[in-house]
C-alpha cells in the first residue's frame, strides 16, 4: 500500500490492477488527474470503490483520459436497435452493458451470457485506448470480469518466441462479436485470409510506456498474415494459451458504485455469465486510441516493471 498525492494505491495482488481508495472522481484537480494516470499506466487497471457518479460524471472522467468516442462511431453501423440510451436518459458518449430487455428486445449490449476473451474494437485501424465501466445494478452471482496482463504475457516469454514473433501481424476481422455472435452479413464459411480487416503487430509497443505488449485483440476471425491457414491457427492457439494464463489475471467481482479504468491497449478482458432472471446495467464509455505499431528496437526494449513486481 502506498500513498500517491491525496489518495492511497493498493495493488491488487494479481499481475494487474490497483484499488484507489480516498478519492471522489467527481471532485479531482487536474494535479490529482495526473497522479493517477501516471498510477494507471504503471497498474494498467484502476479500482474505485463506491462512487456516487451520476452519467455526466462518466463523461467528464472519459474526457480527462483523451477523446471519447461513442460505439456508433466505433462500429460505424447503425445502432438504433439499441435504446438503452433513451431508456436512461444518457449523453452519446454512454453505451450501456445490461441484460433488460424492453418488449421483448434487448435495450444494450452483452446481455447475460459468456463474454469470451477480447479487447475492445481491435477490429478498428485504432482500437480504443482507456475504457471505463461504471456498475449502476450488479446480480447477486456471477457476472464477474477478468483481466489480463498483456506486457507480462510477452516479458515471460522466450527469446525465441520473441523472435518468431517480430515483425509479424495479425489481421482482425470483424466476423464474431465476442458474445459469439455472427456479426450481420458474416458467415463462418468464410475465407479468414480474404476478409477484410486492419491488421496490428502481434508485438505491441505502448506510446506513452515505452514497453512491448502482446497484442492479440480477437481470437475468431484472426489470422497470422503470411502464414498458412494451419501454421496461423497454430501460433495463434499457442499464443492465446499462453498470453490467457491464471497467472497473469485479475478477477474483478463487481460492487455497485464500482468504476473501473482499464488500459484496453495493454490488457485482454472477458465476462462470466450470470442469471438472466437478474438485473445487470453498467455504463461504459472509452478513449480514441491509436495505431498499434512495433518499435524498431523492440526485442531490446526492457520489460514492464508491474508483473515483476507482484510475481
Amino acid at each position: 500500500m502506498t500513498a500517491a498525492a491525496s489518495f492511497t494505491v493498493v495493488p491488487s495482488g494479481a499481475a494487474l490492477g490497483a484499488e484507489i481508495c480516498g478519492v471522489d472522481l467527481t471532485r479531482i484537480d487536474d494535479a490529482t488527474f495526473q497522479a493517477l494516470h501516471k498510477v494507471w499506466l504503471e497498474h494498467m487497471l484502476l479500482l474505485f470503490r463506491g462512487q456516487k457518479f451520476v452519467p455526466e460524471d462518466l463523461v467528464t472522467l472519459v474526457k480527462r483520459f483523451g477523446t471519447p468516442v461513442t460505439s456508433s462511431t466505433l462500429h460505424k453501423r447503425d445502432l438504433s436497435e439499441r435504446t438503452a440510451n433513451q431508456v436512461f436518459q444518457l449523453p452519446p458518449e454512454v453505451t450501456v452493458v445490461t441484460n433488460i430487455r424492453e418488449n421483448g428486445k434487448p435495450v444494450g449490449i452483452l446481455g447475460d451470457g459468456e463474454v469470451v476473451w477480447h479487447s475492445d474494437f481491435s477490429f478498428k485501424d485504432k482500437p480504443t485506448a482507456a475504457r471505463m465501466l461504471l456498475a449502476v445494478e450488479i446480480p447477486p452471482a456471477g457476472g464477474h470480469t477478468y483481466f489480463t496482463n498483456c506486457y507480462a504475457a510477452y516479458d515471460t516469454m522466450s527469446d525465441d518466441m520473441k523472435r518468431r514473433i517480430a515483425g509479424k501481424t495479425i489481421k482482425q476481422a470483424d466476423i464474431i462479436d465476442t458474445a459469439m455472435k455472427l456479426r450481420p452479413g458474416a458467415s463462418l464459411d468464410m475465407d479468414i485470409r480474404n476478409v477484410p480487416g486492419p491488421s496490428h503487430p502481434i508485438i505491441s509497443t505502448h506510446p506513452e510506456t515505452g514497453r512491448n505488449m502482446i497484442f492479440l485483440g480477437r481470437r475468431h476471425g484472426a489470422y497470422v498474415n503470411g502464414m498458412s491457414l494451419e501454421d496461423s491457427e497454430a501460433l495463434l492457439n499457442e499464443l492465446w494459451a499462453h498470453t490467457t494464463q491464471q497467472r497473469f489475471v485479475y478477477e474483478h467481482e463487481w460492487q455497485q458504485g464500482d468504476v473501473v479504468v482499464w488500459d484496453n491497449r495493454a490488457t485482454l478482458h472477458k465476462r462470466d455469465a450470470f442469471n438472466s432472471d437478474s438485473r445487470r446495467i453498467l455504463y461504459a464509455a472509452q478513449v480514441e486510441g491509436h495505431k498499434p505499431y512495433e518499435a524498431p528496437d523492440a526485442l531490446k526494449l526492457p520489460p514492464h516493471t508491474r508483473y515483476a513486481v507482484a510475481a
